[in-house]
Formats: structure tokens, sequence, C-alpha cells
């Protein structure tokens, strides 16, 4: 018997309205996943990273907005988005080489389709973005293509993920 998906949007939406249970089950569910991804972006803050960000989330739950796309991405780029600035206050360089990716065998969801079947190039470009941050210039330059072809490419294998 498989469990029922966890619904992140129901839950931001109970946390809009103030409802802790909603929220702890929200942490509960996800902060394990989200630790993981803290650990790779700020090895350093990991922690404070993940608190900072949970506290945004409860803090801004009714900015989430179903029209703009699923919950679960939009609270990874509130991660993605504290990340950054803490990097930024750190002041912290980043590499002039790409960090090295986990093997496909390890990824899951679309990004596991899109490394198996899709489009390698553009599997490296958001893995990337996801698990280092890594926005069009950076990507630019770690992956030595033109910024306008990188986002060309990336949009291309999202769309045909989501078809």
């Amino acid at each position: 018997m498989e469990a029922a998906p966890f619904d992140h949007a129901a839950a931001l939406n109970a946390c809009a309205r103030g409802d802790e249970a909603a929220f702890h089950q929200l942490y509960d569910y996800e902060a394990p996943h989200m630790l993981a991804l803290c650990q790779r972006l700020v090895p350093a803050s990991a922690e404070n990273l993940l608190h900072d960000t949970f506290a945004l989330l409860w803090r801004n739950a009714d900015q989430y907005d179903a029209v703009m796309g699923p919950a679960r991405p939009w609270i990874y780029n509130v991660l993605r988005h504290v990340a950054n600035s803490y990097r930024m206050r750190q002041n912290a360089v980043p590499p002039l080489s790409a960090p090295a990716l986990p093997p496909a065998s390890a990824i899951r969801g679309h990004l596991a389709q899109l490394a198996d079947n899709g489009d390698p190039f553009a599997y490296e470009a958001i893995a990337h973005a996801y698990l280092h941050g890594a926005d069009y210039p950076r990507l630019s330059v770690w992956m030595r293509q033109d910024a306008a072809l990188l986002k060309k490419k990336v949009r291309q294998a999202l769309e045909e993920l989501s078809a």
C-alpha cells in the first residue's frame, strides 16, 4: 500500500491561516530533504539556513499562489533565495569550475527522468541550479556555454518534462 503524497499546497495554505500543526507537519515531512540541500548550498550554516527558511515560509505562506506552480518547488525556491542571501553576506566566492554532481543513479523524480531520457546538457544545468544555486551567468561559466543558449535548452527540457 502506497502512502498518500504530502499536500504541500494545503500545508502552506493552512500555515497562512496560522495553523501551527500544519507547519509542524510540513517541517517533519520536508526538513530532512531540505537540510541535505542546505548542507550542499551553505555547509557551514546548514542548520541556520534551514531555520531561517522555515521562519520565512511561516511568515510568508500567504504569498504562495497555486497559479504560479506547485508548492514544493516554491518552497525550495525560498530555500535557494535564503541560501543566496547567506552566500552574499558571507562574501563567498563561487568556484570557477562546477562542483561535482551526484551520479545519475542517485537522482529521483523528474530530474532523474531528464538524466535518463532527456538532454544531458539540460540535466547538468538544472542539477547545478538546484544543487548549487547556480544562476545562468554562473552556469555559462561552468559549462562554457552562452547563457541565452543555456536558458533556451533548459526551458525546452522543462517543457518536455511537464508535457
